[in-house]
């Protein structure tokens, strides 16, 4: 797991799940508002009142999930503050390097490993349909997590 989002984590999280991307932006200092006319699935920016987190509420509630983690993945990993992502951004066929680091944070935060192993090893969960459901993100999200932590193949 990233260092980063580890921390943010242990830090700011109250254990319950699903994560709530939007409380852990907030406790980091981020506003973060719904826009049902933006045009691209999140946006960050930097702003005179600090870190703003946008995302379209038009999207499905697990892609408006990753979405805001996504964006708080730019803020905290110092990418700068003008990024625009469309769902494209979102795939594993995109190779920036910002991108995928973004991902990579947003899958740690809202699937952290420790969750991941609690929910198989422990509760017997192993239908990714239902960690799906249990973590709110989508089964993609779930399968590609679970094949980074080598638990699928």
């Amino acid at each position: 797991m990233s260092t980063q989002a580890r921390e943010i984590l242990e830090k700011y999280w109250d254990k319950e799940i699903p994560i709530d991307p939007i409380k852990l932006a907030n406790a980091l200092g981020a506003e973060v508002k719904a826009d049902p006319d933006l045009a691209t699935s999140g946006e960050f920016n930097c702003t005179n009142d600090g870190p703003l987190i946008q995302y379209n509420n038009t999207e499905s509630k697990v892609r408006q999930r990753f979405t805001i983690a996504h964006e708080l993945g730019h803020f905290v990993l110092g990418h700068g503050g003008a990024y625009r992502d469309n769902p494209e951004e979102f795939s594993l066929a995109n190779h920036d390097p910002l991108e995928i680091a973004a991902n990579r944070f947003a899958a740690e935060l809202l699937m952290p490993e420790a969750v991941i192993n609690l929910l198989i090893f422990k509760k017997g969960i192993k239908d990714i349909a239902k960690l799906s459901s249990m973590l709110q993100v989508s089964q993609i999200a779930m399968q590609f997590r679970l094949k980074n932590l080598g638990l699928i193949s």
